[in-house]
């Protein structure tokens, strides 16, 4: 507000009362804490950074040298865009434990820009979905919901089943064939219908789930 010109003040503290964005989804759950303050500094330094980072498949952080475009806030998530031996990579800035700022100068690749980075590990991001395509029948009713839900998965909008006016039908998209699991949380509302290792899965998923719950009484009326 400081920065603006007198005369463009009023109308901005308007907007800040008649506007709001709240980037943060429904019942998102709790973010865990980050040193955004710290990477937003670094990145204007133009020195190469070291950060200590948790990768969400491994338990502990480690140490990696990297080479900052800038921030890019996506869906409520911010990310740091950065060379790392000279490949684009993508940190999440929640799993950034440490930020220390190195004594070399910055060595970005000559004319690339954080816009090209990013949508290059956009497209990297989102081509991984294609492993394997999954037939599926959507009840109506439910139709809303699933999207909501599921619809980044999709593959194209959902048709019309032939002679069931309470079904839809819809194909998803996922890397591995054992993401199919992400269904099971609609219950009956969806079932997959192909192909054959699909529905192998979810029979072998709801089987274990079956298993899990299963009570003492159910246990001893089948021994």
């Amino acid at each position: 507000m400081a920065a603006l010109p007198a005369p463009h003040r009023p109308a901005a503290e308007l907007t800040s009362r008649r506007i709001l964005v709240d980037p943060d989804r429904w019942l998102a759950a709790p973010r865990p804490d980050s040193d955004l303050a710290a990477l937003h500094t670094a990145v204007f330094t133009d020195l190469r950074l070291r950060i200590r980072y948790r990768h969400s498949d491994q338990p502990a952080p480690h140490t990696y040298t990297v080479d900052p475009y800038g921030l890019v806030a996506k869906a409520g998530t911010w990310y740091l865009v950065a060379d790392h031996r000279g490949k684009p990579r993508l940190y999440r800035a929640d799993r950034v434990s440490a930020v220390t700022l190195a004594a070399a100068e910055v060595r970005r690749r000559p004319g690339v820009e954080l816009d090209q980075v990013w949508h290059e590990l956009r497209r990297q991001v989102e081509d991984r979905r294609g492993g394997i395509t999954v037939d599926l029948r959507v009840r109506r009713q439910r139709l809303d919901m699933v999207t909501r839900i599921a619809g980044a998965f999709f593959t194209g909008p959902p048709t019309p089943a032939d002679g069931e006016p309470e079904w839809t039908n819809a194909q998803v998209s996922y890397p591995v064939i054992e993401a199919v699991r992400h269904l099971l949380q609609f219950g009956t509302a969806v079932e997959v219908t192909g192909p054959p290792e699909a529905r192998a899965e979810m029979h072998r998923a709801s089987t274990e789930i079956s298993a899990l719950y299963d009570t003492d009484a159910e246990r001893a009326q089948r021994l």
